[in-house]
């Protein structure tokens, strides 16, 4: 295989547990050696309760898809004002920039959470740029479509298929949720520069992608990287199914800068981490404000 492609072995998710009400297929940009940059975390979750308390985001994009069969919405609240269900089949693209304050949970009885949380690193350039949300519902999200094949186009294009959307987010990307049956596959193609990671949520499926295979089982994932001196414009990366599939594929330009990692906050330098955790402590991220519980002090 030429060395302008490289594909990761398959990396089993870690699974994480808080409490009663939260369970998830955690993975770290760490474990697949720079092949899935932008992407810094994902997280499969499932989730019951209030979780999390309101935290503090920096140098990302805090991202959150709801799957479709999710029931009942993820509650949104952060320091830019915004506040409203995340439904489920919608997705809701928190851009935090220079920092903001932001906490999103299930309310009332009966809720499940089904759900992907994505830290998209930003570019140097644009880590100290102005937060911002973008919120789509479901039915304005595109598919593709055809026999024994569905894929929704979150964000970015695929086969013909555009998420016009898209031009809103910090820089492209693409997101897909797809499904398999028949053993039909789907091939998508991953421009020339950019990095994929490919999650398998159920079932199993082989993956080509210029001649290297991979096997993928349900809870693993694989790292696909199109160097930016490929000989192609774009290289097609092959999903072919068993018998049935649920995948997700997340891509974006590979932006080979340093990572800095600080929970939540995610900058170029120490330094940077330092200045954003001085700023978060001065209030600069900005508050929220949370409804009382039952049983709480107003």
């Amino acid at each position: 295989m030429p060395n302008n492609v490289r594909v990761s072995t398959g990396i089993a998710g870690h699974s994480v547990v808080i409490g009663d009400a939260f369970r998830a297929t955690h993975f770290d940009e760490q474990e697949f050696g720079g092949l899935i940059d932008p992407v810094v975390m994902l997280d499969h979750f499932h989730m019951t309760g209030p979780t999390f308390a309101p935290h503090p985001h920096a140098g990302i994009s805090a991202v959150t898809y709801m799957f479709e069969d999710a029931i009942g919405a993820h509650v949104n609240y952060d320091s830019l004002g915004n506040h409203g269900p995340i439904n489920p089949g919608a997705l809701h693209w928190f851009a935090a920039g220079r920092g903001a304050v932001h906490t999103e949970q299930p309310e009332g009885d009966g809720r499940h959470v089904h759900a992907l949380q994505i830290f998209v690193n930003l570019p140097a350039g644009k880590k100290l740029s102005a937060p911002y949300a973008v919120h789509v519902e479901a039915n304005d999200i595109p598919e593709f479509n055809s026999p024994g094949v569905r894929v929704r186009v979150v964000t970015g294009s695929s086969n013909g298929v555009q998420a016009e959307y898209t031009a809103r987010l910090p820089e492209p990307f693409t997101l897909l949720d797809g499904f398999l049956s028949g053993g039909e596959p789907f091939t998508h193609a991953l421009p020339r520069g950019w990095n994929a990671m490919v999650y398998l949520v159920s079932g199993r499926l082989r993956l080509e992608v210029d001649g290297a295979e991979r096997a993928l089982d349900a809870s693993t994932a694989i790292g696909v990287s199109v160097s930016a001196d490929a000989a192609s414009d774009e290289t097609a990366i092959q999903l072919a199914p068993d018998d049935e599939a649920h995948f997700v594929m997340l891509s974006g330009p590979a932006l080979d800068e340093p990572l800095v990692k600080h929970g939540p906050l995610v900058m170029n330098t120490h330094e940077q981490i330092n200045d954003r955790i001085r700023a978060y402590q001065r209030g600069e991220f900005g508050q929220l404000e949370l409804p009382n519980r039952p049983g709480e002090a107003a």
